[in-house]
């Protein structure tokens, strides 16, 4: 068995053909087939290395690795269409003179028969039929003699030995053009299997209008890759048992391409973000603490000093319980930098209140005398002050995280303060009161 992905380098890579390329992995891995990457450049003006680069490291990053193809190799060169012209050029030379096509103002048109039907086992949709009457005579090499996608893609998936071709249900109407060219080389017909398209929660197809529809900008908004992955997987599969966060593992041993469904599949942001949040949770703190570091010092262009990395450390783990992509750490331990300390004046605007500046003098006269700095002190002293003063929580406390953090959305209070340590809140309340 082998499977193929055939994007062409004419944009970055789109979650539809990220989708479609997974779902051939997973065949050919839970088959133990071989699973191939060629790029389908013949669109020279279009195409670039730029986004051939982009195409090849999303797939890598996916964890979506080929047996055979661009970069990896094989017998059949560098799997770049734009190499292979003088293959595409001998095969429309040679069913012109077996009669099988025409010429046609300088271009190649195939030559359909005006009878009989094409019939084939869809893998999703079951038995399909055209009608060759509807097919008008196709042209396969063009004037300039450049291939048409008819030609290159299916010359390449017979010279490939190509054995299931899974790909968008957009191209379901050129199969049996490239069935026909098949049957005239005296080829073996692959299996088909047309998968449904990407539709956005509105009920129409995936597009910009949706949002974020490249790989590459899902991966800078900080969603990690083994999210991405598993929810690819459910647009139009599910392993069953109600599964929905599972492993590349389980993913393989249940794949069927059988199991896809026909409908359109609906590709939902807000879920995705959702499972991505609960892949966060489950890193390792270990390997949590080291991608907040590293996305940190990208967004601050800087590397932490020591003391940054002690308060940070502190409160990573409220802040993991928190997150829904990885783009979100930075704003919620900004608090904790060495850097020029605002504070959101419509935040400050909105929890400003007289008790709540009275509270504010009172905590902080507390915490300069408070010896033992710790988590279950600092709740303590906080708490036993609203009660002191008959006030309400939010009214204490929302003043508090404000003037401490600059916003009102940040990690919890208590450990807020404690990683920002004892100087630091001393230090941030009487600014803030000395601008009272």
């Amino acid at each position: 068995m082998k499977l193929r992905i055939a994007p062409s380098p004419t944009g970055y890579l789109h979650i539809g053909n990220a989708r479609t390329a997974l779902f051939n992995w997973l065949y050919a891995r839970a088959n133990n087939g071989k699973f191939l990457v060629r790029i389908d450049d013949t669109d020279t003006a279009r195409s670039s290395e730029e986004y051939m680069l982009d195409i090849v490291e999303n797939f890598k990053w996916l964890g979506i690795d080929w047996d055979e193809g661009i970069e990896v190799g094989g017998p059949h060169g560098e799997y770049k269409q734009s190499l292979r012209f003088d293959r595409y050029r001998e095969v429309a030379e040679s069913l012109l003179s077996s009669n099988l096509a025409y010429e046609d103002e300088g271009a190649i048109r195939f030559k359909v028969p005006s009878e009989n039907q094409i019939k084939f086992e869809d893998i999703t949709r079951g038995a399909m039929k055209f009608e060759l009457d509807d097919v008008e005579d196709f042209i396969i090499l063009r004037s300039d003699k450049s291939p048409t996608y008819h030609l290159a893609s299916t010359v390449d998936d017979i010279d490939y030995e190509i054995t299931t071709i899974a790909r968008g249900e957009d191209i379901l109407s050129s199969t049996p053009k490239h069935i026909l060219i098949m049957q005239a080389l005296n080829a073996d017909i692959p299996s088909f299997c047309h998968l449904p398209l990407l539709f956005g929660p509105d009920g129409k197809k995936l597009s910009k209008r949706h949002g974020d529809t490249s790989v590459n900008l899902f991966r800078e908004q900080g969603l990690l890759p083994d999210a991405l992955f598993n929810y690819m997987c459910l647009l139009g599969w599910a392993p069953g048992d109600d599964l929905e966060i599972f492993s590349k593992e389980i993913a393989i041993s249940k794949f069927n391409l059988d199991d896809v469904l026909p409908n359109p599949a609906i590709f939902d942001t807000t879920k995705l973000l959702w499972m991505n949040g609960q892949y966060i949770r489950n890193i390792s703190y270990d390997k949590f603490n080291k991608l907040a570091a590293e996305k940190i010092t990208i967004e601050i262009k800087r590397d932490l000093f020591d003391k940054e990395r002690e308060r940070i450390d502190k409160i990573l783990p409220c802040v993991q319980e928190r997150l829904e992509t990885l783009n979100d750490i930075t704003p919620q331990i900004y608090f904790l930098l060495d850097e020029p300390f605002e504070v959101n004046k419509e935040d400050w605007d909105s929890v400003n209140s007289e008790d709540g500046q009275e509270y504010l003098f009172a905590i902080r006269n507390k915490i300069k005398d408070l010896e033992n700095f710790s988590l279950e002190n600092i709740e303590k002293l906080m708490r036993d002050e609203l009660k002191t003063q008959d006030i309400k929580p939010k009214v204490g406390f929302q003043i508090t995280r404000v003037s401490i953090t600059g916003t009102k959305i940040s990690p919890p209070l208590f450990e807020s303060i404690y990683s920002l340590g004892k100087d630091g809140t001393l230090a941030r309340l009487a600014e803030t009161i000395q601008k009272l």
